[in-house]
């Protein structure tokens, strides 16, 4: 048997193969139809580490002309560079079509927002490129190509289909590609357009940036950036400018259930310098993470004394001195290496129980005349579930009754 056919050198040295696969140089070829873009667009790719050159459709001659310049600038590139393209409108539906064969080895990824047409549904990619779609608005045009005695004609026509937008933004759209609907309308990318949509561009680029990097074979280190933040973030009161090195000008932190945090870097530095704490003795353990290109989600315990006033957590309310447990969910989008936006989340209502705030037998009279007996607020066992894996008191607020109203 010839070594190189063994499972030992499959496994040994696939990393080597992935090492050389990998390119030296990362580069975006952004394109749309007019001859200067959103700076902000470009900015985003630039701040994840890539070299951005730009190609208008405008100017460019026929449609054939301006697919051979977006071909000709990849080739324009060093050997072993390769480049993803980024495509935005009338221009993402022209890069669209002609990739469908194979065109230049380079091309590792193409990235496509809100074409006014796409090819059939089930049209497959060459392998060597990671395709996905952004698609915008109630509907889509299809090409389709004619056939006749099972002969196709050169000619095709574009037909008009329904887009179902989904739950909310991002619903996935069912192409050989991978696909995206967002409930917006088609510009929604675009920080300089009527059109753009916070959240649906978000949400657009963490998914375009994650089939980017994958296609780059680029290793992720979000979990010790996020760590790094941290850290910087707890010793913010002895020495803050660390932190604020490491946040964008439009940052912002949102503690949500009390409203605490803060927008923009010196906003952010400042609520930790002097809001967020953890009193003495208290214990953090983290129980998940998840990550993607762009995010860290944490699931974590805490557990703590209320033994002085936390800002972030009871603001305005002395010390009560009873132990609070709590299950917090901390999701952190980062850019460039620096923390874009930061919101928190735990159970407020379960926070008030324990600091002994609230009496869930405190029914009011309207409620209790429909019969209820209890607030539905728990204490510690929320977390301590969360914790476990697993409580007795699964289901014990329910009693055991038909769901009026359930649909």
């Amino acid at each position: 048997m010839n070594s190189f056919d063994t499972p030992w050198f499959q496994q040994q040295d696939r990393s080597f193969f992935n090492t050389l696969n990998k390119s030296s140089k990362t580069h975006i070829l952004l394109t749309a139809e007019t001859a200067d873009f959103a700076e902000e667009v470009t900015q985003q790719w630039k701040d994840e580490g890539f070299n951005v050159v730009y190609v208008p459709l405008e100017g460019s001659g026929s449609a054939a002309q301006y697919v051979a310049r977006v071909k000709q600038e990849g080739e324009a590139l060093g050997v072993s560079e390769q480049y993803a393209v980024v495509a935005f409108g009338d221009a993402a539906a022209l890069v669209l079509e002609s990739h469908i064969k194979p065109q230049n080895p380079k091309c590792c990824a193409l990235i496509a927002y809100y074409p006014n047409a796409i090819p059939p549904p089930m049209t497959k990619y060459p392998g060597s490129i990671r395709v996905m779609i952004h698609l915008a608005g109630s509907e889509i045009g299809v090409r389709t190509t004619h056939e006749v005695l099972g002969i196709q004609s050169s000619k095709k026509k574009t037909v008009k289909k329904r887009i179902d937008p989904g739950a909310g933004n991002g619903g996935t759209l069912k192409l050989a590609a991978k696909a995206f609907t967002y409930d917006c309308e088609s510009g929604f990318a675009e920080h300089d357009l009527e059109e753009f949509n916070a959240i649906a561009e978000r949400l657009a680029f963490s998914r375009s940036l994650a089939c980017v990097k994958r296609a780059f074979r680029l290793e992720e280190n979000l979990d010790t950036i996020r760590d790094e933040i941290s850290d910087l973030a707890l010793d913010a009161d002895e020495n803050p400018k660390p932190l604020t090195a490491r946040l964008h000008s439009t940052s912002h932190s949102l503690f949500a259930p009390t409203l605490s945090g803060g927008a923009g870097a010196s906003a952010i530095t400042a609520f930790y310098q002097t809001h967020y704490f953890l009193p003495r003795g208290a214990k953090t353990q983290l129980l998940s993470r998840t990550l993607d290109a762009s995010r860290c989600v944490d699931e974590l315990y805490i557990s703590l004394t209320h033994s002085c006033e936390i800002p972030w957590l009871l603001p305005n309310i002395p010390a009560t001195n009873r132990k609070i447990e709590i299950a917090v969910v901390s999701i952190v989008c980062l850019r460039g290496g620096k923390l874009e936006s930061e919101h928190v989340y735990w159970d407020q209502g379960s926070v008030l129980m324990q600091a002994g705030l609230i009496d869930v037998k405190n029914v009011p009279e309207g409620m209790k005349k429909k019969g209820v007996k209890r607030l539905p607020v728990v204490g510690a066992e929320g977390a301590r579930a969360a914790r476990r894996g697993s409580t007795r008191e699964f289901n014990s607020m329910v009693e055991k009754k038909g769901g009026e109203g359930k649909k």
